[in-house]
C-alpha cells in the first residue's frame, strides 16, 4: 500500500513543490502525538486546506502500526530528555480494564507524565517534516528528470 502510494505520489500532475509541501504535512501528522487522530486531522486538512490527497496521505502513512512503537518510544525519549520526568505507571492494559472508570481515572492521575510524550512528539513533527520537504522535493524532481512526461498535444491544435 505504501509503495503504490509512492508511485502514484510521483506520477502527480502537479508542481513538485506542492506535492512535496502535502507530503510534508502528511509527515508531521504522522509523528504528531495525537495517537488516534491523525486520519482525522488529514481529512480535516483535506476538507479546509486543498491539498493533494494522494502527497498528504502518503505522509500520514509513514505512521502506520509497524513505525508507530518506534515513533512514540521515540517521542518519549526526545521530551524526557528535554524536560525529564519519572518513569510513567500504567495500568493493566487490557479491554476489560479500559471498561472501567478506575483505569481512565489512574491514567488521568498520571496527566504529566503525557507531557514529554507531547513534547516530544511535537519536536520530533517539527524535524521530520522539515526533513521530508526537501528529501521529497528532491525526489520528485530527479524522478521526473529521469521519466519525463511525453508532451500530448491538445485536440484543437490538431483540427486546426
Amino acid at each position: 500500500m505504501l509503495r503504490s502510494a509512492f508511485r502514484n505520489l510521483l506520477n502527480l500532475d502537479e508542481p513538485p513543490e506542492r506535492t512535496a509541501l502535502a507530503f510534508a504535512v502528511g509527515t508531521f501528522i504522522a509523528f504528531s502525538p495525537l495517537l488516534g487522530f491523525h486520519m482525522i486531522l488529514a481529512g480535516l486538512l483535506l476538507l479546509v486546506g486543498r491539498m493533494n490527497r494522494v502527497a498528504l496521505m502518503a505522509g500520514v502513512l509513514i505512521g502506520n502500526p509497524w513505525t508507530l512503537g518506534p515513533i512514540i518510544v521515540a517521542s518519549w525519549a526526545i521530551g524526557r530528555l528535554l524536560i525529564g520526568s519519572p518513569p510513567i505507571e500504567l495500568p493493566q492494559i487490557s479491554v476489560s480494564a479500559m471498561a472501567t472508570s478506575g483505569f481512565w481515572q489512574m491514567l488521568a492521575s498520571q496527566w504529566r507524565q503525557l507531557l514529554p510524550f507531547a513534547i516530544g512528539g511535537m519536536i520530533l513533527s517539527i524535524a521530520a517534516a522539515l526533513m521530508a520537504y526537501p528529501l521529497m522535493l528532491f525526489a520528485l524532481r530527479a524522478y521526473r528528470r529521469k521519466f519525463p512526461k511525453p508532451i500530448v498535444p491538445e485536440a484543437d491544435t490538431l483540427a486546426g
